[in-house]
């Protein structure tokens, strides 16, 4: 008996004006999926990639979650809201009178600098206004009630920033930073800096790890035709199994002979059709009495009805 649903990963591209979760429950009633996940959430007013494991592979998400991204981002200067985007309350509204001010004290080369400057940057404290909960509620949320919110600091990396150009409304840049980097933060700490009214007009994530826009598609193009297998995304050292072996693995047993050579995030373990995953498998933090540690052990009720005869 196959399984009622179909595991892969979906790359779409997110529109502005919805959430990552907005997205997420569209695409499980489109698809017809019982559970579909993502990997690293984009504001409501962003857009670009997001990474949908569905099926079973949602059990890779954390992954990607770690992954590099970059962005293409777009500032308008004399314009500052307390979120640093268009969705938050406007603080700062002095568009006519700021940009003048800006075009003179900041010609392109000094632009160039400051921002790269920011590969120096190695840690940085969340926005204020964001989704982080404190004790069960957005972070956001108490900011605006006037509830006092301490600032967490995180480490980053911010790996390169590129095509600097000068705008009608300020600026535009590209940016590659490590997983967790707010880029409207980037913008409101520059505003602080800088001592301009900062926000981000524009925000577009071009890549994931080593994933781009490349042949991706919008929720009202996708199908379930789009579902890309782990062979194209997210491939590893595999074992093939027999029956006898498939049966050990569906009931939790262990393979001790012709096991992969470690790599980092460990190895598959497939069934005869050398396709399908029947357990993801690491040899990080096993005991030392087996062989290697199960991560995921994709199994199928059905599978076990019919071994068990």
């Amino acid at each position: 008996m196959s399984k009622p649903y179909r595991s892969g990963f979906l790359f779409v591209y997110k529109p502005p004006g919805i959430t990552s979760s907005d997205l997420v429950l569209k695409t499980k009633r489109l698809l017809n999926q019982r559970s579909v996940g993502h990997t690293g959430t984009l504001d409501r007013f962003a857009e670009g990639l997001l990474i949908l494991p569905c099926g079973d592979y949602t059990a890779f998400s954390q992954v990607f979650l770690g992954k590099d991204k970059s962005y293409f981002a777009e500032v308008i200067v004399g314009l500052k809201t307390d979120s640093g985007d268009p969705d938050g309350v406007v603080e700062v509204d002095e568009r006519e009178t700021i940009l003048p001010r800006f075009e003179s004290e900041f010609p392109i080369s000094r632009l160039e600098e400051e921002l790269n400057r920011l590969t120096a940057l190695t840690s940085q404290k969340a926005p204020k206004i964001s989704a982080l909960k404190v004790g069960g509620k957005r972070q956001s949320d108490l900011v605006r009630e006037g509830s006092v919110v301490e600032e967490k600091e995180r480490p980053i990396s911010i790996h390169q920033v590129a095509a600097v150009q000068k705008t009608k409304l300020g600026f535009s840049f590209r940016i590659h930073v490590s997983s967790g980097t707010y880029i409207r933060k980037i913008i409101l700490d520059l505003s602080e800096k800088w001592g301009i009214p900062l926000s981000l007009q524009r925000l577009v994530r071009e890549s994931i790890g080593d994933y781009d826009l490349k042949d991706v598609k919008t929720l009202d193009q996708i199908s379930p035709h789009d579902l890309r297998n782990w062979k194209e995304v997210f491939p590893l050292p595999t074992r093939i199994v027999d029956d006898a072996e498939k049966k050990a693995v569906i009931h939790g047993g262990y393979i001790w002979d012709k096991l992969p050579k470690p790599v980092e995030n460990g190895f598959y373990i497939l069934d005869a059709d050398e396709d399908t995953i029947l357990a993801w498998c690491d040899y990080e933090g096993k005991p030392d009495h087996i062989p290697y540690r199960y991560r995921k052990v994709f199994f199928d009720p059905a599978a076990k009805i019919m071994f068990s005869k």
